[in-house]
């Protein structure tokens, strides 16, 4: 295999699942660090690193065995996989995924503006507009253009999180108090399953595998690398173990225990983009399933600016909800959702899923 071969191979294989998955649990899910507290350190300094492990396990197998299917059927958004996965019942994802996209972009629009209001003191609602802008512009640009970004994007936040991991390091003292407040192996299975169930939104970022190896390589690749940040804060909240599980925003507090202020200030610009690029995943994944029911109907895909108009809504309506309090009310609903993630996704794929995707080839 020649040089470029390889690049190219790469690129589609490994660098790209990896961008996009990255970039959609990142903003939704690690940048406070309170959810590493929660589901990673709380199993204490070596439970978490227990727990990363089944994280990266159970995160490989969804997105391997998904993308793989994606590639048997030649369906690479959200309504066609299910399909194949839950034939009639296809539907009941379609509804949970969608008031699951509602609530997180709701998030996003909310944490957005809360970031930059917070830590600089501009309005909430100029964060928000940010985040709007910058996700209109990137879904009109394409896919092409969102994954670069989202490739740029992590490449900034791994180089951030591995300057602070490295700080981190000279100070670091194996605690001689083990304490552990939640079983590893269960507290790694549930933050994977609660992240894992918006997979299908993101299959178009597994186009480039071509064979069966090259989708669980694509899969284990995007879970590892996703895996990373947990692996570098857990890593640096160990230097203060366990104060730094007591605070309400333990990334922030560590930073500002081990790192200048105008890193602190870079961090959350760094952040403010990767809450931005996971409402962009999700929105491009909904646009994935409009633009097969518009090759359907229309027998043609959307056009670029329809692409924007689609993010354009879904945000702009996300904000007024955040506003509201919409956030709060269905997030009480949360956990309720993330069964049905289990029913009809999880339990699905690893059972008819890894059928169909194992089964001996028919004539």
């Amino acid at each position: 295999m020649s040089a470029a071969s390889a690049g190219t191979l790469f690129y589609r294989v490994a660098l790209v699942p990896a961008a996009v998955f990255l970039s959609v649990i990142f903003g939704g899910s690690y940048g406070s660090g309170q959810e590493i507290v929660q589901f990673v350190s709380a199993a204490g300094p070596l439970g978490g690193y227990w727990a990363l492990a089944v994280i990266v396990l159970i995160w490989g197998l969804l997105l391997g065995l998904s993308f793989e299917i994606a590639r048997l059927f030649n369906t690479y958004e959200y309504a066609g996989f299910m399909r194949a996965l839950l034939r009639r019942g296809w539907v009941a994802y379609e509804c949970v995924i969608l008031l699951s996209m509602v609530l997180v972009l709701a998030i996003c629009a909310a944490g957005a503006g809360t970031v930059l209001s917070e830590h600089f003191g501009a309005s909430t609602w100029l964060g928000s507009l940010g985040l709007l802008t910058l996700a209109v512009a990137l879904n009109y640009c394409g896919r092409e253009v969102v994954e670069r970004s989202m490739i740029l994007s992590i490449l900034v936040l791994l180089a951030m999180l591995s300057i602070l991991c490295v700080n981190a390091l000279p100070r670091l003292s194996w605690p001689e108090a083990q304490t552990q407040a939640a079983n590893p192996l269960l507290s790694g299975a549930q933050y994977a399953i609660v992240n894992g169930g918006f997979i299908p939104l993101l299959l178009y970022c597994g186009r480039g595998a071509q064979t069966r190896a090259q989708a669980f390589a694509a899969g284990f690749c995007a879970a590892a690398a996703a895996a990373i940040p947990g692996f570098l804060l857990h890593t640096s909240f160990l230097v203060d173990y366990p104060d730094a599980l007591r605070q309400s925003l333990p990334a922030y507090w560590t930073i500002g225990q081990l790192m200048p202020p105008v890193f602190l200030s870079l961090y959350v610009l760094v952040l403010f983009v990767m809450v931005t690029q996971t409402a962009v995943g999700m929105v491009y994944g909904l646009s994935a399933r409009m633009d097969s029911l518009s090759a359907g109907r229309r027998r043609r895909v959307l056009s670029r600016a329809e692409h924007a108009a689609i993010a354009a809504f879904l945000i702009g309506g996300a904000m007024l909800l955040a506003d509201i309090g919409f956030v709060t009310l269905i997030a009480r609903g949360y956990d309720v959702l993330v069964v049905l993630f289990v029913l009809i996704f999880v339990a699905p794929l690893l059972t008819y899923g890894a059928w169909l995707t194992f089964r001996k080839p028919t004539a």
